[in-house]
């Protein structure tokens, strides 16, 4: 018996060892990017469809697995037992296990449809946002000059006109946010774990979805689809909202940046436009009217930088100046000539102002 099991142990420990980390992260209600943990009312109708699914799943297993065991005890091989006699076919049998499984088909199929129609348009007037996913940073365009004069609505009440950030996504609490989403290059997901399932961003279609969020909070959000040595690194952040602080959010990113005249903040202004910058970067109230890389305009009031892989912080934006691709290897932003440490502290104090 104990060599018995130890050749179990031997066989099979390396796999509990290797599942043993895979189902311990799996048990953390807290983490940010737990499916199980819905926060809004698309992600609990995706749970409720995937544990009925589950449980289906489940009972199934138990079945099989169960008619496997019995047929294993009740006709092993015993000594001096004879062989047994050769059967073919057993017609009630076939016919049982081909209804069965076209059962259970239907009773996953027809709720998934179902749901899958019911979510498919908000229940009543959303804000629409405008979604672009770039190698590897996404960017949110708030604007009210849809075609459809229903989804201007909304963020005609939120005083919203035209404005566009990057990496965090602002919405209201309880509000149901519709999403048109399409690429800049190649193929992305779109995907808050808590907020709302996957959806693709095919180039060069556009697809749509909408979640809501019913918690105020900071969710994490990601790409989901494989799109380049940067994917991992893909990352954005959805920041619910009050009323109240949306809408106050609104109103300063519609606001002009003052450009500063004295310091190290008014030369590292002049060397945005000097330096290069402007072909890439948008910044309001100047002359930078690129469209390659992220809009600048507020972006010191933002809580990552990188596509969202560092902490918005003065020491982290010297950094990236330093060496882009030391941070995030294979990302856009190409030097044009290494930037001196004067350099570097004069565009960090301007960033900073742009809040």
């Amino acid at each position: 018996m104990r060599s018995q099991f130890a050749g179990a142990a031997r066989r099979f420990g390396p796999l509990l060892l290797l599942l043993l980390p895979l189902a311990l992260t799996a048990c953390n209600p807290d983490d940010p990017q737990n499916t199980f943990t819905a926060n809004g009312f698309v992600a609990k109708e995706q749970a409720e469809l995937f544990w009925v699914t589950f449980w289906l799943m489940v009972a199934v297993f138990v079945l099989v697995q169960g008619l496997l065991l019995i047929a294993l005890i009740k006709f092993r091989h015993r000594p001096n037992q004879p062989e047994p006699r050769p059967i073919h076919g057993n017609t009630r049998f076939e016919i049982g296990w081909t209804i069965l499984p076209t059962l259970i088909l239907v009773g996953i199929g027809v709720p998934s449809v179902q749901k899958l129609f019911e979510l498919d348009q908000p229940p009543s007037q959303p804000l629409t946002i405008e979604v672009v996913g770039h190698q590897w940073w996404w960017e949110f365009r708030y604007h009210t000059d849809w075609p459809d004069a229903n989804e201007n609505a909304v963020g005609q009440q939120y005083g919203i006109q035209n404005f566009t950030t990057a990496t965090d996504l602002h919405i209201p609490v309880g509000v149901p946010i519709k999403v048109y989403l399409h690429s800049a290059d190649v193929q992305h997901s779109f995907w808050i774990p808590r907020l709302a399932g996957k959806t693709d961003l095919i180039p060069p279609r556009v697809n749509h979805m909408w979640f809501n969020a019913d918690t105020p909070g900071v969710y994490s959000a990601q790409c989901a689809e494989l799109c380049g040595i940067q994917h991992a690194q893909m990352r954005f952040y959805v920041y619910a909202q009050s009323d109240a602080d949306f809408r106050a959010w609104v109103q300063a990113q519609q606001v002009v940046p003052t450009t500063p005249t004295t310091g190290p903040a008014a030369d590292g202004s002049q060397l945005i436009i000097t330096g290069g910058c402007i072909a890439c970067h948008t910044i309001e109230g100047t002359a930078a009217r690129g469209q390659i890389g992220p809009n600048l305009t507020h972006v010191a009031s933002r809580g990552a930088l990188a596509g969202g892989i560092l902490p918005n912080t003065p020491e982290n934006i010297s950094r990236w100046l330093h060496d882009p691709q030391a941070v995030k290897q294979g990302n856009h932003m190409e030097l044009p000539r290494p930037l001196t440490d004067e350099e570097i502290n004069d565009l960090v104090a301007y960033l900073e102002t742009l809040r």
